[in-house]
């Protein structure tokens, strides 16, 4: 048996054998939470039932929704996107998941990310800070009434539901009004966030649904837990952390931090953050909202910050989704939800493998990543041998123009979709020299065509093996395909930024309009029309405008 493998089976047993003697806490079936969001993306109800049934099949039993601006509001007409579902083709989206046996769980974001909210005249004066559409003032009595209508209309929309989660993750201008600011100076941030979440969740504790909050904002002021109710479920939200020592942890308020920069204040807030052998311990904060009394859903993703705009980063989120879904069957926490931030675009069929691990794990806890991963592997490409792991990751490679905002997807730092203004790559670059950053990225990119290039004959000459699971394999290659091309055109980009003679506008000028089409006929599989045209621009667009600009 391979060392590790032991490890984790002798970890296991022992860990399970002490809990059957000592524990009294009745063991019951986790939930293992898929999450759509519909944030910055309008999916396709077809798209939607297709991945409903997917995630059943996996072994998901509950779903989180994030549908934001994608339903029309009575509270918030305002708000609706161009593509949003009316209420009733809504309830047959959740009549049909819960046919399933799937938990449904509405996600409404009551502090942070409002920006579909904040940005319309009519709601200045919900904002905590004028200059920002993000954030929510939680002094203003206008907004809890506000909330609290429209959390009774989510009610009314999803019907009989046992969760409902409140977001207040990433409020970064919170606490900074006047109000807010004097508040929290006599009675700390977290009483004023508590006092708030309390009020707002008066509709639910009325009707016994359990509310629930995002960690970040309360664990960074971990002293203060006490004015955030036990009656919350805290959704701990990790996407770094993964199945081995960690060679940092996160430390909510201070960044995430290598064991020598764990001050005696950090150990001694989170006693937890050093394992019985002295080693940082990967998910640690779910140890500390546990023993601190809370009911704990541990999140991973399979799309976070970092990824390219294509797919997402291989290794990263396999290691991240198998540790956390361990960690979850582990402790015996109330579940674990794999989170697929829709802001970053890939669509799920390159996320496949993936979130199929977080179901797999839990009913396999024992098992090692190695033998996980041989076992997914097998399981979806029918072939003993199908070892794709570094050829998904070669392709995946990241580098300047290919993600985030050095594309104009979130190029103001909000969730917003807006278009970047016009010279916005060329800026860009102004920036990156005067900061010295330059030469090291041009290296990013250079590096990155022949990986991807790698990547792609890999993956040609294992797709002939496979005896199923084509679509992946066909959504992987088209990944490559769009990876590629755009590592061609950040080289372009670098050379016309250096002055080199070799770069014809007119031609990669032809060329990102042509890409630009297909990746919006591409999109078009997963996003509405309109939806899948507004993120082929905010990918595309500001490439366009960097090689029609002289």
């Amino acid at each position: 048996m391979h060392k590790s493998c032991l490890k984790i089976f002798l970890t296991f047993f022992i860990f399970f054998t002490v809990s059957t003697v000592f524990s009294s806490q009745e063991k019951k079936e986790q939930l293992i939470i898929f999450h759509f969001d519909f944030n910055s993306v309008s999916l396709n109800k077809d798209y939607v039932i297709k991945w409903i049934n997917k995630a059943s099949e996996m072994g998901y039993n509950a779903i989180l929704w994030e549908i934001e601006d994608e339903v029309k509001w009575e509270t918030c007409p305002e708000c609706a996107s161009p593509d949003a579902f009316t209420k009733d083709e809504f309830k047959e989206i959740i009549k049909y998941s819960r046919s399933l046996g799937l938990e449904q769980i509405p996600l409404l974001q009551t502090i942070g990310h409002g920006e579909y909210v904040l940005q319309h005249k009519k709601y200045f004066s919900f904002r905590e800070d004028s200059t920002r559409y993000d954030c929510y003032c939680t002094s203003n009595d206008e907004v809890k009434t506000f909330m609290k209508k429209w959390i009774n209309e989510y009610i009314e929309l999803f019907g009989d539901i046992k969760y409902f989660h409140l977001g207040g993750d990433e409020a970064y201008a919170f606490a900074t009004c006047d109000i807010c600011k004097t508040t929290a100076d006599k009675v700390g941030e977290n009483k004023l966030y508590g006092d708030y979440l309390n009020a707002i969740a008066v509709p639910l504790f009325e009707k016994n649904i359990q509310p629930g909050v995002w960690c970040d904002m309360i664990l960074s002021h971990p002293n203060e837990l006490d004015p955030v109710s036990n009656k919350f479920v805290i959704w701990d939200w990790n996407y770094w952390d993964g199945d081995s020592i960690p060679e940092r942890v996160m430390v909510w308020g201070k960044g995430r931090l290598t064991k020598d920069k764990i001050t005696v204040a950090i150990k001694n807030a989170f006693p937890q953050i050093i394992d019985s052998k002295g080693n940082l311990n990967a998910f640690y904060t779910s140890n500390y909202l546990k023993e601190k009394g809370y009911e704990v859903i541990l999140c991973s993703s399979s799309r976070s910050y970092g990824d390219a705009v294509f797919a997402g980063t291989n290794n990263l989120h396999f290691d991240n989704i198998i540790g956390a879904a361990r960690k979850t069957a582990q402790l015996n926490l109330l579940g674990t939800c794999v989170t697929s931030w829709a802001v970053r675009i890939p669509n799920f069929e390159t996320q496949e493998l993936w979130l199929y691990s977080a179901p797999f794990t839990i009913k396999n806890s024992t098992l090692c990543k190695e033998n996980i991963l041989k076992e997914i592997q097998k399981h979806f490409f029918k072939n003993d041998d199908f070892q794709i792991n570094n050829t998904f990751e070669k392709i995946s490679s990241v580098f300047p123009f290919n993600y985030q905002n050095t594309t104009g997807i979130m190029w103001t730092g909000l969730k917003d979709s807006k278009t970047a203004p016009h010279n916005y790559i060329k800026d860009l670059i102004v920036k990156w020299k005067n900061r010295n950053q330059w030469i090291a990225l041009k290296e990013q990119i250079s590096k990155s065509t022949p990986k991807i290039g790698n990547g792609i004959d890999e993956l040609n000459q294992m797709i002939p093996k496979a005896n199923s699971g084509f679509e992946i394999l066909d959504n992987w290659s088209k990944a490559g395909y769009f990876q590629f091309w755009q590592s061609i055109l950040a080289s372009m980009i670098a050379d016309k930024a250096d002055g080199l003679d070799a770069v014809d506008n007119k031609e990669v000028l032809e060329l990102t309009i042509r890409l630009k089409n297909e990746y919006t006929a591409w999109a078009n599989n997963w996003m509405t029309e309109k939806s899948a045209q507004t993120n082929a621009g905010l990918i595309y667009d500001s490439i366009i405008d960097y090689f029609e600009t002289p």
